[in-house]
């Protein structure tokens, strides 16, 4: 089964295997007679979305690069109108821009004036720095959704039979919604609005109204509770129709069973929202003008469904002996189980509000992304079969099965095998007698196909148990789940281990990338912030974000505690905070921890929008939650008061080596946070902030120099020594100058000291790979990654783990992704892809790939704003190394070749390059766009 992603990965692949050595070809002499057109035009950085509900989208195009022009872009213009056919004829009714003089190609808002529904189309025209004009691009569309609460005339319903708290104790069926209506003329346009709480699933007479699952994302649901617009214009046909609802009960109804696993110790306090509901709007036009709005009202049928069972964290079960409650045709709508609907009555305390707002979901939806057959069944003896998946993954399993009504098929996930062969689900958080299963009852009606709709697991391993004959490969399938964010990079190199190093790392990146980012895909699944910043180098190398990342912030501003909530301006560790944690003070190796709260979690609400606005360039998210940002600094800074300077926390979450001092790991986390706050209000010009940030940084930073900085006979140094101490010191930009290098001569012997082991947490990885990568040091970072033993990612590959493990000695959770910091490093370091200090938007670029180690060759592929940047290196058995690499319209390089200082280079592209400048180990050149080959011999 193809992936979301398959068309751009396509792209992707081939345009790395063209920057391959020995397979380029020889790029065209550049014209000035054909300026590049805006190619790949997106709206709020989507292609052509339907639904959007933010009245001033962001546009954004790139230049096409295939004419391989020398112009860039100076000016642009755009026009808008109510269709593409009106855009050639010239006409722009809805808005036009006139020339603009701008570089910009990202993040341009759409002026005009919008209302709810209106489909748009628009086009856009650049010039460049010799007065040409482009061609207009091809049009590109986007359709509004319902913006204003009047917009809706649903309403939410439920079903007043449910109760989760049955008196006789028993669990009781999650609800259904059904609706029949008939259609007598030719459809021109049919929107569906819809959404549900905790869950919900979609279908049109029986068959689901998109790809997408896992529905609605998560939300602090009594701030904002996400719809989205399904278009139906050709799935409805003439005649009778049913609208079905199928609703499960996600975070929104959390619910201890006895029997199933539960998340949650002594420190949580868990929350149900509410009982199931759902609201829906299908708006259909038809082609002679006429409108008809189908909306959930008391006219609704509802029984209590097939789902007998359901729970976010613990699995799911299906009777399909209850197909009579299943909402797929009229004639189910009117047996004995069902009644009419009844109106949900919000008020001021409910989840949610009578205020809280319906808002479009801005971030791509979680798709089935592949369907994979095990590559082993192993019988257990016992009448059950073990099926392995090959590797670690997030998903569910699909079952298509037949036997006698009544049979329960059984389906128990996990990520390991004990030694004997049978399941150890240790690591997911489950036992014997509190499971984490999937359960299928057969209706005893031919073969019956059936899959989870509200849950998801991790797991490579399965158990099924109760099949009325042994499996085939095709009986149970696992279906793999993730966000259909698009694929940003690609690596491939030389050596077997870095290239499964990047799969595991990939995969683990996957499987926690869901409406949210979670920390593991089984036993929380916890949307942590800290998980989110610790990692987002890498998560931003690998993923287009764009869409995504900016929701998450809003859920930690949505989340942040308000005026008469226990310590006010706080942002708690996971966002939504669907559990609250007790402040409790725990003594741990690294000292005593709280997990309330933490400044290298919380201060992601800050930090996260300024990677944002230097990936790409994006100043809304910054700009929108400002505010949160303040109230988070003022927070910490009473919370700092109140406990004499320090800060509770943490620490270096996850570390081995557990010498840093917890201080040191908070109060360097503090400073990024003041300092990344201080660069913000000077972006969005407000000067008396940004001075005032300034000098909270420059004071927390004297602190961290009193507190932490240290001198012996061998130099310089931070904190304990430790990785963590010396990368986070360096990494902030806390050591002077004229330290620099004797700290980072520590770094690398702390390094060397632990046997080139990865001592470091997810507090301190990042720091460790960039303070390394920035020192010139990527051969120490090769070193420690693919080291074979315990702990770092070398080791997770040789004892055969197929994604990250919550600690790099394999322990833990076996499917976490905040250590994925290496993948960054794939991309910067061997494949040589950085944006230059200072810039934005990867305008202008530093390619400098690092020869290391063993390896023999590495390409990477990265899309910028502005267009894919690649860079492919490889090593000959006489010693000549090739480099080539292709820089985007938009962006200029500064190229660094490995050369020595007797290695003759020679360099030729598309344009020619720069005059070069030597140092005692590279070869520097300045470039613009086009293709480039460099040879050292």
């Amino acid at each position: 089964m193809s992936t979301p992603h398959a068309g751009a990965a396509a792209a992707v692949a081939a345009l790395l295997v063209l920057a391959l050595p020995g397979v380029a070809r020889a790029a065209p002499q550049p014209s000035r007679t054909a300026l590049s057109r805006a190619v790949d035009l997106k709206t709020d950085n989507k292609v052509d979305p339907v639904g959007v509900d933010d009245r001033a989208p962001l546009l954004s195009w790139r230049l096409d690069g295939s004419s391989h022009s020398v112009g860039r872009q100076v000016a642009y213009e755009i026009r808008a109108a109510h269709s593409a056919d009106a855009l050639r004829r010239g006409e722009a009714d809805v808005w036009r821009t006139g020339k603009v003089a701008s570089a910009s190609s990202a993040n341009i808002p759409f002026a005009g004036a919008l209302t709810a529904r209106e489909a748009v189309a628009w086009q856009v025209r650049v010039w460049d720095d010799v007065g040409r004009a482009s061609e207009w691009s091809s049009p590109a569309t986007f359709e509004m959704g319902l913006l204003n609460a009047s917009d809706w005339s649903a309403r939410w319903i439920e079903n007043s039979s449910y109760d989760y708290t049955r008196p006789d104790g028993a669990v009781s069926p999650l609800p259904v919604f059904g609706k029949s209506f008939s259609l007598h003329r030719k459809v021109a346009k049919a929107r569906l609005y819809m959404t549900g709480l905790g869950m919900y699933a979609t279908t049109l007479n029986g068959k689901p109204v998109s790809a997408n699952v896992l529905e609605p994302g998560q939300t602090t649901y009594s701030a904002e509770v996400d719809y989205r617009t399904y278009d139906l214009t050709r799935q409805l046909r003439q005649g009778t129709n049913t609208l079905g609802i199928e609703t499960g009960s996600g975070a929104y109804q959390r619910v201890k069973t006895p029997g199933h696993y539960f998340f949650g110790g002594s420190l949580e306090t868990h929350t149900v929202y509410g009982e199931p509901k759902a609201i829906a709007q299908l708006e259909i036009t038809y082609t002679d003008g006429h409108r008809e709005t189908i909306k959930t009202d008391t006219s609704w049928h509802t029984a209590l469904g097939p789902t007998t069972y359901s729970s976010w964290w613990s699995g799911e079960e299906y009777d399909a002996r209850r197909s009579a409650t299943a909402p797929t045709a009229a004639a189910e709508l009117d047996g004995p189980d069902w009644q009419s609907a009844s109106l949900v009555e919000l008020t001021a305390t409910t989840t949610p509000r009578d205020t809280t707002p319906l808002r479009a979901d801005p971030r791509p939806p979680v798709t089935v992304a592949q369907t994979l057959r095990p590559v082993s069944i192993a019988p257990d003896g016992k009448g059950a079969y073990i099926l392995d998946f090959g590797a670690n993954r997030s998903g569910w399993p699909n079952a298509r099965v037949s036997g006698p009504a009544g049979t329960t098929i059984s389906m128990i996930p996990a990520e390991k095998l004990n030694a004997d062969g049978t399941l150890d689900i240790s690591s997911t958080g489950a036992t014997a007698t509190n499971q984490i299963a999937y359960r299928y009852t057969l209706s005893g009606h031919g073969t019956e196909t059936w899959h989870p709709r509200f849950t998801y697991s991790g797991f490579r391993y399965l158990k099924v148990d109760g099949l009325p004959a042994a499996p085939k490969a095709d009986t149970v399938t696992m279906q793999v789940v993730h966000a259909s964010n698009p694929r940003a990079s690609d690596f491939t190199s030389s050596s077997q281990i870095i290239n499964e190093i990047h799969a595991i790392t990939l995969r683990a990146t996957q499987s926690n990338m869901m409406s949210v980012l979670t920390d593991c895909p089984d036993r929380e699944k916890g949307p942590y912030t800290g998980d989110n910043l610790h990692n987002i180098d890498a998560l931003l190398t690998d993923y287009d974000l764009s869409s995504y990342e900016p929701q998450l912030v809003r859920n930690m501003a949505t989340a942040q505690r308000q005026p008469g909530d226990d310590s006010p301006g706080l942002i708690a560790n996971i966002a939504p905070e669907f559990h609250r944690v007790a402040p409790v003070k725990i003594p741990r190796p690294q000292g005593t921890i709280e997990f309330l709260d933490e400044v290298n979690w919380g201060g992601a609400v800050i930090r996260i929008p300024w990677q944002l606005y230097k990936t790409y360039g994006d100043t809304r998210t910054m700009a929108l939650y400002y505010d949160n940002m303040v109230k988070w600094l003022d927070y910490e800074a009473a919370n700092k008061a109140a406990n004499n300077g320090d800060i509770p926390g943490l620490g270096d979450w996850s570390a081995t080596d557990n010498s840093t001092p917890m201080q040191l790991a908070i109060l360097a986390g503090h400073y990024a946070a003041a300092h990344d706050m201080a660069q913000i209000a000077g972006v969005l010009g407000k000067k008396a902030d940004q001075d005032r940030y300034s000098e909270l940084a420059a004071t927390l930073a004297a602190d961290f120099t009193t507190r932490f900085r240290h001198e012996d006979a061998k130099g310089v140094f931070y904190g304990s020594d430790s990785e963590t101490s010396n990368a986070m010191a360096l990494d902030a930009g806390l050591v002077p100058a004229s330290d620099r290098q004797q700290v980072l001569d520590r770094l690398v012997a702390s390094v060397r000291a632990a046997g080139d082991h990865i001592t470091s947490g997810s507090v301190g990885l990042g720091p460790l790979f960039r303070a390394l990568h920035a020192g010139g040091r990527d051969d120490v970072v090769f070193d420690m990654v693919v080291n074979p033993t315990s702990p770092g990612y070398g080791y997770l590959v040789a004892s055969g783990h197929t994604t990250l493990s919550e600690a790099l000695d394999g322990s833990g959770s076996q499917n976490h992704h905040f250590l994925g910091q290496v993948d960054a490093w794939l991309i910067n370091g061997p494949a040589g892809i950085n944006q230059a200090p200072g810039s934005v938007g990867y305008r202008q670029l530093e390619i400098a790939p690092a020869v290391v180690g063993n390896l023999t060759h590495a390409s990477g592929v990265y899309r910028t704003p502005q267009g894919l940047v690649a860079s492919a290196w490889r090593k000959d058995s006489r010693g000549r190394l090739t480099l080539q690499i292709t820089v985007p319209v938009g962006s200029t390089a500064v190229v660094r070749v490995p050369a020595h200082a007797h290695d003759r280079v020679t360099a030729n592209g598309s344009q020619r390059p720069s005059a070069e400048d030597r140092t005692a180990s590279t070869a520097v050149y300045q470039v613009s766009a086009g293709s480039y080959t460099f040879t050292v011999r």
